[in-house]
């Protein structure tokens, strides 16, 4: 390997996550960085990410109509 070409890599770097105030000590070529989310606080990693909506536009309207129809009865 050719010397001097390689960066620096901060063994006690650390990285602060903005949304939980989160602090990690990880290897990184920076001394200090801010991440936005992080493991601790981003949805998918949590399980709190939204679900989707079962069922399309014309289900939700025939149902609509089916429950509008059945209080007019």
């Amino acid at each position: 390997m050719k010397p001097g070409i390689h960066p620096q890599v901060f063994q006690d770097a650390t990285t602060m996550c903005t949304t939980c105030n989160s602090v990690f000590a990880i290897p990184s070529t920076v001394q200090e960085q801010k991440v936005e989310s992080c493991r601790n606080c981003h949805p998918v990693y949590t399980g709190k990410q939204q679900k989707e909506r079962k069922g399309g536009r014309v289900e939700r309207f025939r149902k609509r109509m089916a429950a509008s129809k059945s209080k007019q009865k």
